[in-house]
């Protein structure tokens, strides 16, 4: 029956049921623009970053392989090669050019028979998936860790070093029950690579060891950083398609539309206007009748998560290009990048990659195992990254600081008639953490005292300093006439903290911006809990007598800024994107 269907037919029906189902949501005008946008918005926003990216690590890596930094590596990790991995010794330098480069370079370098020489069949399969499982390393670790991270990252590269022993020692097993004799047969006869040149050819002396090269230092210096640079610059290129075409399908699959206000249910109203990153919500949604699974296994808070290491399997760079959006709408947190960074490593678009050099080298039979131990290998990555991470952090509870006492407090700001029960902790380091600050989830403000004149000082690390003003996040979603974040201007009168636990009041003066950077308000931000009283009134007396100098200054001097026109000339030069959370 099957046979009698057209080659085309099936694959028109599956286009026709992907775009007719998304156009159906989207309405199909706004789904072409949405694709579109969001193409161009990737191309710009994210591939030209991971490009640059590449080429400065290119560069890096090349001036590693010139200068012997790579030999010194391979030499250093041998010991370790057999007893974990199984593998010959040299196999090390498998794992350092794949981590600088990406999986491709396995391929020319197996094919050296200078280095096959080391390995059993077996175990030449198996550096498909060694290699695989370090593809693209030092460029993921870089974005993770420019995305605001450091220890994450790193728990990430852990993960996929297990995961790495988990799929490299399930394809040699895979492979023996196929091809026993593999056990015993030397890997000497692999075909000539024809493809494209991703690093340049290492060759190998008779005790395996990579020949020096000739010429003056700095001809070699030069020729290194160039030639490396080219070579990223040949990556980022390749990853173009992958990010372009498979993150912009994944992303309309996972994001949804802008909310426009709420109905009289208080639903949101969701809005297609055919931007870039609106979406269907296809993937979260069926992620989300699982949700338990990967909260359990990787610790994930939001479905749309899932989104990453589906991306992975086949381009790790486009999976990159999810990490800003995640991180824009505050579903992302150190845990994920440690998961994402593990199995981003661990299958590195293997099934784009692994089949081409499977074949290259002559194993094409063994391409659905190899599919199949990368597979599990990922899933054991992210699984461990999670759970030591998660290790990680219960210990670092153990050092913390811990609380002294608690009061529940009441805020007011921009001397506004409603209060807000506000809950405030001091630490034993005498910091105090005022929770859910401004009445949103997740916005705690963090100060100490300063000794000599009481005023408070910003600790917590997503108030950013700028002339003498704090940026602190709000709500990310804001919208123009919303509040989105807050300029705080704690010095000198403009702060005070005095009391103790039965009771006191602390205060900071604060101007509001909504999402377009617009000023909303100013005034005091203030908190009073036991027997303590409001302070701000006195000082507000004060604020509105600089506000009648200010006015009789302008009056005289037409290049006089009032304080808040020099806030929001600060708060301008802040994209949203770079005001910390």
């Amino acid at each position: 029956m099957l046979k009698k269907i057209p080659n085309g037919i099936p694959c028109l029906l599956i286009i026709v049921a992907l775009f007719g189902y998304m156009g159906s949501v989207m309405g199909f005008a706004n789904m072409l623009n949405t694709i579109m946008h969001t193409a161009h918005d990737l191309l710009l926003n994210t591939v030209f970053y991971l490009m640059g990216m590449c080429v400065i690590t290119g560069a890096l890596g090349k001036i590693f392989v010139e200068f012997g930094v790579v030999d010194l590596l391979q030499r250093l990790l041998r010991p370790i090669m057999r007893p974990v991995f199984n593998m010959p010794g040299v196999a090390s330098l498998a794992a350092v050019l794949t981590f600088l480069s990406d999986n491709p370079a396995i391929i020319a370098l197996s094919q050296d028979k200078g280095f096959a020489r080391y390995f059993k069949k077996y175990q030449h399969v198996s550096l498909v998936n060694f290699g695989t499982a370090f593809g693209m390393g030092l460029l993921v670790l870089v974005f993770m860790i420019g995305q605001g991270y450091f220890l994450a990252p790193f728990v990430g590269l852990s993960g996929a070093i297990f995961g790495c022993i988990i799929a490299t020692r399930l394809m040699q097993r895979f492979t023996l029950k196929m091809f026993p004799n593999y056990k015993d047969e030397d890997a000497t006869a692999v075909t000539n690579y024809t493809g494209g040149e991703v690093l340049p050819d290492v060759s190998f002396s008779q005790d395996g060891e990579e020949q020096k090269k000739d010429g003056s230092l700095f001809v070699r210096v030069l020729n290194a950083l160039l030639d490396g640079g080219k070579d990223g610059v040949t990556i980022g290129m390749a990853i173009i398609p992958g990010v372009l075409i498979i993150s912009t399908l994944v992303m309309m699959l996972t994001f949804g539309g802008t909310a426009e206000g709420v109905d009289e249910m208080g639903n949101d109203i969701i809005v297609y206007t055919g931007g870039a990153f609106q979406g269907t919500q296809l993937l979260p949604w069926v992620a989300g009748k699982i949700s338990f699974v990967f909260e359990w296994l990787f610790g994930f808070s939001a479905p749309e998560l899932v989104a990453f290491p589906i991306t992975a399997l086949g381009a790790v760079g486009a999976a990159l290009g999810l990490i800003p959006e995640f991180t824009a709408k505050g579903i992302i947190d150190g845990n994920a990048i440690a998961v994402c960074t593990a199995m981003g490593m661990c299958w590195s678009g293997y099934l784009s990659t692994d089949a081409a050099t499977l074949d290259s080298l002559g194993y094409r039979p063994l391409v659905p195992k190899a599919f199949l131990s990368s597979f599990l290998g990922g899933i054991c990555a992210g699984i461990f990254a999670h759970w030591v991470y998660v290790l990680i952090m219960y210990i670092g509870t153990l050092f913390a600081a811990a609380p002294v006492w608690n009061v529940q407090t009441q805020g007011t700001l921009c001397n506004s008639p409603q209060h807000q029960q506000i809950e405030m902790t001091m630490m034993d380091d005498s910091t105090f953490v005022v929770k859910d600050w401004f009445g949103e989830k997740g916005t705690d403000l963090e100060f100490r005292v300063n000794s000599q004149d009481s005023s408070i000082v910003i600790t917590n690390a997503y108030a950013e300093k700028k002339d003498r003003f704090f940026f602190v996040r709000i709500n990310e979603k804001a919208l123009q006439g919303e509040v989105a974040y807050a300029a705080l201007h704690p010095m000198g009168e403009y702060s005070r903290y005095k009391g103790d636990e039965t009771g006191g009041n602390m205060f900071v003066f604060a101007f509001l911006y909504d999402g377009a950077h617009r000023p909303l308000d100013r005034g005091y931000y203030e908190l009073v809990w036991g027997n303590g009283t409001p302070q701000t009134v006195e000082a507000e007396k004060y604020i509105q007598r600089e506000i009648e100098a200010e006015k009789d200054s302008l009056l005289h001097d037409s290049t006089y800024k009032t304080v808040a026109e020099r806030v929001l000339e600060i708060s301008d030069s802040v994209k949203t994107d770079t005001v910390p959370r």
